[in-house]
């Protein structure tokens, strides 16, 4: 999605062409209206699919609704321990302490079992609002922090983008139906409100929550020499005439296809 986003105002920024006295074929009208289209499509149905709350698939919503549902397993002990890291952060200080240990306390070398154990205690601590005195190995998330999660979600730009896919994309909506529906199209802001959002909620999920805690950034690294060739023509004089030959052959093939309709059905 994040990907085809980024491509998409590459290809689009190229129509604003710096030079007067040449024309691109990426002002196109024909090549313009396809992007755009594809665009809308895209964006729009990859934003509901994120947000689709059925039992039966894969999507943010869904895996934080079960978060939200099965929210007596993430325990702090598991959060903790879930990969090995002992439940009692502090209990370095009663082990046989060299003279790095005395140097760099828990962050010396061989702790960092310790050391991790603590991060998470912290965060935890915050998630569950329980001070580090009174922590509990059967300590919860706070519901806050869900709710605060799902209103992030689902903003009011999602939902109407959802909206927009239901009416226009994924069901035929009647002329009443459209015209009561006042959101008409997305802006590019849009898509990074709802996009930010999904990223944001994402990372709270794995690097807060469940604590994988994976370095990585939001984008992939970009593919070398993506843009190699757009400098090029898109298409040759004589390509552009087998273009208007094609588009007539598929014309009258579809023209066809109305016609004697009528001694297969009476």
């Amino acid at each position: 999605m994040m990907f085809l986003d980024l491509a998409y105002r590459i290809l689009a920024a190229a129509r604003e062409s710096t030079d007067q006295g040449s024309a691109f074929a990426a002002q196109s009208g024909l090549l313009a209206h396809f992007l755009d289209q594809g665009y809308v499509a895209t964006q729009v149905l990859a934003i509901r699919r994120l947000l689709d709350g059925r039992k039966d698939v894969f999507s943010l919503r869904r895996l934080l609704d079960d978060m939200t549902e099965h929210r007596e397993l993430v325990t702090r002990e598991n959060d903790v321990c879930h990969d090995g890291l002992p439940f009692d952060s502090e209990a370095w200080q009663s082990k046989g302490q060299g003279v790095e240990v005395q140097i760099w306390g828990i962050q010396a070398p061989g702790l960092h079992k310790f050391l991790g154990s603590r991060v998470r205690h912290e965060m935890f601590d915050r998630l569950s609002g329980v001070s580090s005195t009174a922590r509990q190995r059967g300590d919860l998330i706070k519901e806050d922090v869900f709710d605060k999660l799902k209103k992030l979600l689902f903003n009011s730009t999602a939902e109407r983008i959802v909206v927009l896919s239901h009416k226009f994309f994924a069901h035929a909506a009647t002329g009443d139906s459209r015209g009561s529906l006042a959101f008409s199209g997305i802006k590019l802001s849009d898509v990074d409100e709802v996009q930010r959002a999904f990223v944001r909620v994402e990372r709270v999920i794995t690097d807060l929550l469940l604590f994988i805690a994976i370095g990585r950034q939001v984008l992939p690294m970009r593919p070398l020499g993506m843009f190699q060739g757009l400098e090029q023509p898109y298409a040759s004089t004589d390509s552009v005439k087998n273009m208007d030959k094609i588009w007539d052959q598929l014309e009258e093939e579809r023209n066809q296809w109305a016609k004697g309709i009528e001694l297969e059905i009476l």
